[in-house]
């Protein structure tokens, strides 16, 4: 018998010359299947669907550890908990925190005006301020933190000057999804393939810093022509209501305002250093955004209440469920076919791990293809000292996260807004931009992925 890592810290049994236990993986496996597409066909609530079939799950592998507890078949509850990856979870609360707080105190009212005003309140020069900026926040805040920080301000500033919101919504999305690679905080994705492998965060921001800047510039490119009839100039005087408001009104709460501008300062630097010193980046940020609630003491219920729990409950679905096929053995088989099937082959490695996970990614949704290939991964770089693979994988997640807009918790959430103003999004109309820049962005990707295996 050897140990199998799962996660950040857990280990499990599994005995590498046996395959997927039978018949108690078939059915988990079945139950698996059997969830995911549900979540996928949108019919039911994908929170309640994951749960439900974590629960069964455990359900049948409690009966299986019931009927044999000396055997090999079945885990207890507990065990099948101790896969979930708790750290990932504490990162993606206590980032949904700290956005809280910066948002109630004014914080990204502020900072629209600001980004508005030296674009004169022109629409295109507008969209390519915020494209941008969101570029860069997006190596910082994870992509649902990303678009709850944009989003709002966008339609703010868009109805106030008369301008169709959604071709924003849509490119802020699709850049928040690309814009992330390089940061291994960047996605709850990034996140999961890291704890998983190892992987390096200084080696993943060299690696794709690059890679990122070049499908910005394309990115933007295609975008400016694809949406020109939509950013048409403003009447003279919307733009005068727009620039003439000072930014400084924005701010509600001037304590909060200055808290929230001070714990994101050191969160930058703790993600930036702490890596370094081997300070985990969950620590860091549930450290400062609880520091932070404690300092806006007045303001916690409601802040609390702003927390996507949905995502949280639904994350602990996804990672139970994942978990149950590690008990089970699934995911080893998984990674020796995959192992067979590229051999030692680098290049064919690249492309599968490039294509398959990103095609995945666009049916299922990133973070639990994330979360099912990581070890995949590590069984692949075994032949090799490079973290090469693993930086493949969170490339290929990442950017077939817009590939169809169900692929990422970012696109769910831009066209929730949307619909929310009463002016949505439809399926069609963010997959004509989105699908096309994916299937461009893997196409550069691939080879600068090809590229970096022969340098590095």
């Amino acid at each position: 018998m050897s140990t199998k890592h799962i996660g950040m810290f857990h280990s499990v049994p599994y005995d590498e010359d046996k395959d997927m236990q039978q018949p108690i993986g078939t059915i988990v496996l079945l139950i698996f299947i059997g969830t995911y597409l549900a979540i996928s066909s949108e019919r039911v609530n994908r929170t309640a669907m994951a749960m439900t079939g974590m629960g069964l799950v455990g359900l049948v592998l409690w009966i299986a550890h019931t009927l044999d507890p000396l055997g090999e078949q079945g885990a207890t509850f507990t065990h099948l908990v101790e896969t979930i990856e708790w750290q990932t979870l504490l990162f993606v609360t206590a980032m949904m925190v700290i956005v809280a707080i910066a948002g109630q105190s004014g914080m990204f009212q502020y900072m629209a005006l600001n980004l508005a005003k030296p674009a004169g309140g022109h629409p295109r020069r507008i969209f390519i301020v915020f494209i941008v900026f969101v570029f860069f926040i997006s190596l910082l805040f994870d992509t649902t933190s990303t678009i709850l920080i944009m989003a709002p301000l966008t339609i703010e500033i868009c109805k106030a000057l008369e301008v169709d919101f959604k071709p924003f919504l849509i490119g802020e999305a699709v850049t928040a999804n690309f814009a992330s690679i390089p940061s291994v905080v960047g996605a709850v994705p990034n996140l999961v393939i890291a704890g998983e492998t190892g992987l390096d965060a200084g080696f993943l921001f060299l690696t794709l810093m690059p890679l990122a800047v070049i499908l910005l510039i394309v990115s933007l490119f295609i975008m400016l022509r694809w949406f020109d009839s939509s950013l048409v100039e403003s009447e003279e005087a919307l733009v005068d209501a727009v620039t003439i408001v000072t930014p400084e009104r924005m701010i509600r709460s001037r304590t909060d305002f200055y808290a929230a501008l001070f714990g994101i300062f050191i969160l930058a630097l703790g993600f930036m250093f702490g890596t370094g010193i081997g300070l985990e980046p969950s620590l860091i940020a549930v450290l400062i955004a609880f520091a932070l609630l404690l300092m806006v003491h007045e303001h916690v219920e409601r802040i609390l209440s702003q927390i996507s729990w949905g995502t949280v409950f639904f994350l602990i679905g996804i990672f139970g469920l994942v978990g149950s096929l590690e008990i089970v053995g699934a995911i080893d088989d998984m990674g020796l076919a995959v192992e067979q099937l590229v051999g030692e082959n680098t290049g064919a490695a690249i492309g599968f791990l490039v294509w398959v996970p990103s095609v995945l990614s666009a049916i299922i949704d990133n973070i639990p293809v994330s979360v099912v290939l990581a070890p995949i991964a590590v069984t692949l770089a075994e032949t090799s000292t490079s973290q090469l693979f693993s930086v493949v994988l969170v490339f290929a997640v990442n950017v077939g996260g817009y590939l169809l807009p169900i692929g990422a918790p970012a696109n769910i959430l831009a066209m929730a807004m949307a619909e929310k103003e009463r002016d949505p999004i439809s399926f069609a109309a963010f997959a004509k931009v989105a699908s096309v820049l994916a299937l461009i962005h893997l196409a550069i990707g691939t080879g600068w992925l090809l590229l970096l295996s022969v340098l590095v």
